[in-house]
This record gives structure tokens, C-alpha cells and sequence, in this order.
């Protein structure tokens, strides 16, 4: 119970207390947080989810959860997207008592600027409601004699004081450049939160929430086979105070393909002054990241961070045009005729060779008979083509004569002869 009076007097004792502008450790995955200007930058659809836990000199953890989504808009001939959606869920919970809830979305422009170069323009609004949770305790009011306390009975308290809400809007430009697999080199940006100053109350106490200014920063300083070092740096402005988040980045690519997104492993060096230093690793993938860091006090012990673990994970899938679609179908198709037809290629080799394997194989010890070579002379053949000739012999037809009485020819000659001599 104590803690939670101390919690309370806190929150009462100053607006900025809770109005600060908090940034995670692994800001990467929350991008849409640091610049609107980063929604759907990418040719990449994403849901990023992370978690923290960070341990507080009071006794009592924070709970934070943050929840994004990101789809880019492509430009339907280059493929390139040229604008970007967000949408943000964001959580706090402080002792499980204190609770800060918001959902903001985004919408960014995307201009091609130079080769591998953009300059992205996003705006945001964000809807922020702010309550106290009292479930489980109890006021004198609740008291029954010889029965104890009744939970259920009329506090005696009004506790809509202890809520508040409010609107505000944001934008961000950032410029990047990126290599040939689409990853970023170089980047910079800058954006402003809360521009319209929103006027709020909580606890019968009206503040007005102050500009919040963010810069993220980063460039490849050095690269070596498959090794690159990235210092990167994260500056927050907000209530004439500044935060700044520095280090630098080591990333290992598992893939020597230059062209080609392939596996990596990053880990992370970051030191936040007055606060704590990060260690962090990193594995990236085509459709998947994963991410873990660790906060630790360095240099002194900050009371408000003990220490903190957070935990990501972010899911990627690519997004088409219709042209790359339809490209990607045709390819497709033929690569299946292609493979068809190597298909019956090899069965009709498998058949021949199964029939040359039924042939005897040649005595290698028997002599054989030199063979020559031989030319074979075809001669034009004509368009048409007609049997062969053949002569027959003409046979000249007999009369035979048969009669049906007898004679004797002698006597027919010499009559014959004697008419005539």
C-alpha cells in the first residue's frame, strides 16, 4: 500500500513525469515510434511485437508492450514503394496501479531522390488515455463491523478523477540509402511529436503536454568480407531535456551474395547517459527477426532503471505488383515446361540404353576385320518418280483346226502336186 501512496504523490507531483517520451532499446523494431515517416518504407509488409520488463528502485516493475503494423504501397511499374500505412498499439503498466494505453496511425510519402536514395515525408495521430487501475483495494468506507471489508460496497471515492485522455499529431522526414539488397547504408531523420500541444487533466490537475523532437542517425563506417560496423545514435528533446541513445551496430551477413537478402546476425552496443548500458543481439532473415537486449546500470544507479529485458519479434512478407506477379507466373510456367520436357527426354535415353543392354557386348579379345570407309553417292531424284521399263517379246496367235473325220494327208499333197504340174 505504501508503494502505491509513493506512486501516486509522484504522478501528482508533475505532468513530465508520465509525458516523457519513452524510447526502447531495440528502437529498430519500433520504427512508426521514432518517425511516421518510416510507415511502409520498405517493399515488405511487417508486424513487429515487443516486450519489456524493466525493474525500478521502488519495488515495482514496468511493463511495456508495444504492437505495429506496416504496409507499403508500390508504384505499379518500378515496384518501388512510393507510399506507406502504420498502425500502432502501444502499452504501459506500472505496478500494475498506473496504466498508459495508445493507438496512433500513419501515413507516409516516399520520393526517389537520388540511386538507392529516398526521402520519405509521414504524418501521424495518436489517441493516448491515461487511468489509474485501484482493483483490489479498498477505503474506510467499505469497512464492515465484525465482517471486515466489503469490496463491493461504494468506495465513498470518486475515481474519474483519475483518468485522462487526449489527441495529438505528429510528422517526420527521413532520408536513407540504401545497397543493392535493399538494406539501409545511410540514414537520417528527424520528427515532431505532440505539435499541437494538447491540454489534458489528471488528477484534478490540467497540464499541457510539451513538443517532443526525435533525430535518429546512422551511416556504414566500416566493411570488411562479410563483417560492417554502423554507429548509430538516437536524440530525444522534450521538456527542456535531452536523451540521447548512442553506440554502434556490428552485423555479420551469412550470405557473400551481394544482390541477395540473406541471413545476419547483429549485435548491439548502445549506452544512454544517466541511464544505462545495452547489449543486444540480433537475427535477421527473409520473413522473420528476432531480438533480445539487455539494460544495466553503468556509471551510477539510476533509481527510475534498475534494469530491463526486452524481447522481438518481427514478421515480414513480400509485397507484388501485378506486373511482377503475372512476370513471376510466366516464369513459373516455364520452368515447368521445361522441366517436362527434360522428363521424357531422359525416359526416351532410358529406353535405348534398356535396349542396348540386351545386345551382346563384343569379345574384346577377337580379332576383327578392318573395316573402310565407304562413300555412298545418292544421285538427285527427280520430282517425280515412275516405275521401271520392261520390253516383252510380241507372240504371233496359231489357228488350230480339228476335224471331226479322218483322212490321209499323203493323198491330199499329191492331189495337190499333180493339179499343179
Amino acid at each position: 500500500m505504501v508503494r502505491i501512496i509513493v506512486l501516486l504523490v509522484l504522478l501528482t507531483s508533475g505532468g513530465t513525469t508520465y509525458a516523457q517520451y519513452f524510447q526502447y532499446s531495440q528502437y529498430n523494431f519500433t520504427g512508426l515510434r521514432v518517425n511516421p515517416a518510416l510507415a511502409g518504407n520498405t517493399n515488405y509488409a511487417e508486424a513487429t511485437f515487443l516486450h519489456r520488463t524493466q525493474n525500478t528502485g521502488g519495488d515495482f516493475r514496468i511493463q511495456s508492450d508495444f504492437l505495429s503494423g506496416s504496409y507499403p504501397l508500390l508504384h505499379p511499374s518500378t515496384g518501388k514503394p512510393w507510399s506507406g500505412l502504420g498502425i500502432l498499439l502501444h502499452s504501459d503498466r506500472t505496478a500494475a496501479v498506473f496504466q498508459v494505453q495508445e493507438a496512433a496511425l500513419s501515413y507516409a510519402v516516399h520520393l526517389s531522390v537520388g540511386h538507392l536514395q529516398t526521402l520519405s515525408f509521414g504524418t501521424s495521430v495518436l489517441f493516448q488515455n491515461r487511468s489509474v487501475k485501484l482493483d483490489g483495494f479498498t477505503t474506510g468506507s467499505q469497512y464492515v463491523p465484525d465482517r471486515g471489508f466489503d469490496r463491493f460496497t461504494f468506495s465513498g471515492e470518486n475515481f474519474s478523477q483519475f483518468r485522462g485522455n487526449h489527441l495529438t499529431f505528429s510528422m517526420g522526414l527521413q532520408w536513407q540509402q540504401l545497397n543493392r539488397k535493399g538494406m539501409p547504408l545511410h540514414y537520417f531523420g528527424i520528427s515532431i511529436f505532440d505539435i499541437n500541444k494538447p491540454v489534458s487533466s489528471f488528477t484534478d490537475v490540467q497540464y499541457q503536454t510539451p513538443i517532443t523532437t526525435v533525430a535518429n542517425a546512422g551511416f556504414r563506417l566500416f566493411t570488411a568480407n562479410n563483417l560492417s560496423i554502423a554507429p548509430e545514435a538516437l536524440i530525444t528533446f522534450s521538456a527542456n531535456k535531452v536523451f540521447t541513445n548512442f553506440g554502434a551496430r556490428f552485423q555479420w551477413e551469412l550470405n557473400d551474395d551481394p544482390r541477395t537478402v540473406g541471413d545476419r546476425v547483429d549485435v548491439i552496443t548502445k549506452f544512454i547517459p544517466g541511464r544505462s548500458g545495452i547489449l543486444g543481439i540480433q537475427l535477421h532473415r527473409k520473413t522473420i527477426s528476432l531480438g533480445a537486449s539487455y539494460d544495466f546500470p553503468v556509471f551510477g544507479n539510476n533509481p527510475s532503471n534498475q534494469e530491463a529485458v526486452e524481447i522481438g519479434l518481427q514478421l515480414r512478407k513480400p509485397v507484388k505488383t501485378r506486373n511482377q506477379k503475372m512476370r513471376e507466373k510466366r516464369l513459373e510456367e516455364i520452368a515447368r515446361k521445361k522441366a517436362e520436357r527434360k522428363v521424357i527426354t531422359k525416359t526416351t535415353a532410358t529406353a535405348i540404353d534398356s535396349i542396348n543392354t540386351v545386345v551382346t557386348p563384343v569379345d574384346p579379345t577377337s580379332q576383327s576385320t578392318p573395316s573402310r570407309d565407304s562413300v555412298n553417292l545418292h544421285n538427285a531424284q527427280p520430282a517425280v518418280n515412275v516405275g521401271p521399263f520392261a520390253q516383252q517379246p510380241m507372240v504371233v496367235e496359231r489357228k488350230v483346226l480339228h476335224f471331226n473325220f479322218e483322212f490321209n494327208s499323203a493323198d491330199l499333197d499329191e492331189r495337190n502336186s499333180s493339179r499343179f504340174f
